[in-house]
């Protein structure tokens, strides 16, 4: 092997191995500088109201189960977060760390709020359970008065927190393989370059030592 072909292997490995450590080193102290976050998970349940006729309940669930995915649009209106927004929490804030699930084939919906403050995140959690559930009955057929759809919070926020702290070794091992993946094509793209540049020196030196043509 050459002194010119060792030097650009060495060169190639020192750009790959450059890179893959850099990427581990800034994605470790990404990692290492992001704060525990705490996940409350409040669940409303919806139902016909017990106090309906039997002849009424039947066709009340089916409306119930047939809007299951509007009740899951409104969790995320301005008219339920605003009921959340007394903890120092915008309602574009909460919005952008609430996540809304409604099981398959079930009458529950999951308000899961993430935060930084494990009090904070279970409040704003219940806050929300309490302005879903407020919002369904308002907006839910009513006989004589009365919401015949029942809203219940089976589950607050407190009795469902669970902690998040970002794994450095996990983030350190992604940011190094994204680096080597980029270092490879940088690499790859400098050695190109090298090979172009050696063959125009080479034409230009063959160009000058030709002989002039009598």
């Amino acid at each position: 092997m050459s002194a010119r072909t060792k030097n650009a292997v060495v060169a190639f490995l020192a750009v790959v191995l450059g890179t893959a450590v850099l990427g581990a080193v800034v994605a470790g102290a990404a990692a290492a500088l992001r704060p525990e976050t705490y996940t409350s998970t409040a669940t409303v349940m919806v139902a016909p109201d017990k106090d309906l006729p039997n002849a009424q309940t039947d066709s009340v669930s089916q409306y119930v189960l047939s809007n299951m995915p509007t009740y899951n649009n409104l969790a995320t209106t301005t008219t339920v977060l605003q009921e959340a927004a007394d903890h120092g929490r915008s309602t574009f804030e909460i919005s952008q760390h609430l996540a809304v699930e409604v099981p398959t084939g079930s009458t529950l919906i999951k308000l899961a709020y993430t935060d930084t403050d494990r009090e904070r995140s279970a409040a704003v959690a219940d806050d929300l359970a309490a302005g879903l559930q407020k919002a369904i009955r308002e907006y839910s057929p009513r006989a004589d008065g009365t919401s015949q759809v029942d809203v219940t919070i089976v589950q607050d926020g407190a009795s469902a927190t669970s902690s998040s702290t970002p794994q450095v070794s996990r983030w350190a091992t992604v940011g190094g393989v994204v680096g080597a993946i980029v270092g490879l094509a940088a690499a790859q793209a400098l050695s190109t370059r090298r090979a172009k540049r050696a063959r125009a020196a080479g034409s230009s030196a063959a160009a000058r030592t030709e002989p002039a043509s009598s």
